[in-house]
C-alpha cells in the first residue's frame, strides 16, 4: 500500500532527472523511447511546459514563473539522448538541460563499446541546438564529491570549464553533482559553495526528490526528481506534486 498521501504537495518547479533512452529497457536509469514519448505527450496534454535553463535560473532568483513549468534534465550525455530525446524535444518545442562529463568534451574519455552507454563526443554535442538543449557540467570524469578534497573539487570544476570554453560549445556554468554527491562535512560544503559563487557558478543540482521551491532557498542544492523507466503515468503525477512516491 502506497502512503504518498502522507506527503505534502510542494509548490515550485519540478525538475525531472533522466539518464538513458534505449529500446526494450525500462529500469532505474533507462527508459524506452516509447515510454519517454508517452510521458512527455501526457505532460504536454496536461498543460506542462519544459522551459529553457535561463528561464529556470531567473525564476530561482525572482520566484516568478508560469504555472506548470518544468525543467527537464539528462545526466551523463549519452548518445542515445541525441538519438531519441532530442528529436522529441524539437517536436514538442521544448527545452532540456544535458549535464555533460567534460572529458567527453575535450576528447580524453574512452568511448564505451556498449552502444547504450556511449557518450556524445564534441561533434555530436555540436549537433544540439542551444535553444533546445542547454549544456551544463557533470564533473570532469564523473568524480564523486562526497569524500573529495575541496581543492580537488575546485580543480575539477576549473578543468571542466576550461574544456567547455576551449570547445566552442555554448554552455552554462551550472553543475549536476555526479552521483548527487556533495561534501559530507557541512563546513567544507559551505566553503565550496562560497568558492563556486565567486567562481561564477550559476547553480548546482542534486537529487533530493522534491519540486524546487521558488525562489530557490539554496542555488547550490537545487533538488531534482528521479524519473525511472518503470514509472507509470500515475507515478509521474505523484512525483510532479510531491517529488517521491513513498514517505519513508
Amino acid at each position: 500500500m502506497r502512503l504518498h498521501w502522507l506527503l505534502p504537495s510542494i509548490q515550485g518547479i519540478p525538475i525531472l532527472m533522466y539518464h538513458k533512452v534505449w529500446e526494450g529497457v525500462n529500469d532505474s536509469l533507462t527508459m524506452t523511447p516509447e515510454k519517454l514519448r508517452e510521458q512527455w505527450l501526457w505532460l504536454k496534454e496536461q498543460g506542462y511546459n519544459a522551459i529553457h535553463l535561463a528561464d529556470f535560473l531567473r525564476a530561482t532568483k525572482t520566484g516568478i514563473y508560469k504555472e506548470k513549468s518544468i525543467l527537464i534534465t539528462f545526466d551523463d550525455g549519452y548518445t542515445n539522448n541525441l538519438q531519441y530525446a532530442y528529436p522529441l524535444l524539437k517536436e514538442l518545442n521544448w527545452a532540456a538541460t544535458f549535464f555533460i562529463i567534460a572529458d567527453n568534451v575535450d576528447g580524453t574519455a574512452k568511448r564505451s563499446i556498449d552502444a547504450s552507454n556511449r557518450k556524445m563526443d564534441l561533434a555530436e554535442l555540436k549537433q544540439l541546438d542551444p535553444a533546445t538543449v542547454q549544456l551544463g557540467m557533470h564533473g570532469y570524469n564523473h568524480e564523486s564529491f562526497s569524500d573529495t578534497k575541496i581543492e580537488d573539487i575546485k580543480n575539477i570544476l576549473e578543468k571542466s570549464v576550461h574544456a567547455f570554453e576551449s570547445s566552442g560549445l555554448v554552455f552554462h556554468k551550472v553543475l549536476a553533482y555526479p552521483y548527487g554527491a556533495r561534501p559530507k562535512v557541512a563546513s567544507e560544503f559551505s566553503t565550496l559553495k562560497k568558492w563556486m559563487l565567486e567562481f561564477g557558478m550559476e547553480a548546482a543540482f542534486r537529487i533530493g526528490n522534491k519540486p524546487c521551491a521558488m525562489p530557490a532557498p539554496d542555488i547550490f542544492e537545487i533538488k531534482r526528481i528521479d524519473i525511472k523507466g518503470a514509472d507509470t503515468i500515475k507515478d509521474l503525477t505523484i512525483k510532479l506534486r510531491k517529488g517521491k512516491l513513498k514517505p519513508f
